[in-house]
């Protein structure tokens, strides 16, 4: 994805370098954007607690290079 095509509350996927795009890699993690800044999309990743749904809830994003994401569902 490109830095501008993310926004707050969007469900997005990262892949990691070595999943070579695979999108059904185990080490694929399914989150939701909670802000961003001029480099980085800051997302909320699911746990085993909680599935998450609008960015708002209350776990620590992580930032990620947008490159490393793709719009999920």
């Amino acid at each position: 994805m490109k830095l501008e095509d993310c926004f707050k509350g969007d469900r997005v996927r990262y892949i990691p370098h070595h999943a070579k795009g695979d999108v059904n890699h185990k080490d694929c993690q399914t989150g939701v954007v909670s802000s961003k800044n001029d480099t980085w999309v800051f997302v909320k990743y699911d746990n085993l607690d909680c599935r998450m749904i609008t960015g708002d809830e209350p776990y620590t994003a992580q930032a990620t290079d947008p490159k490393d994401l793709v719009r999920w569902q």
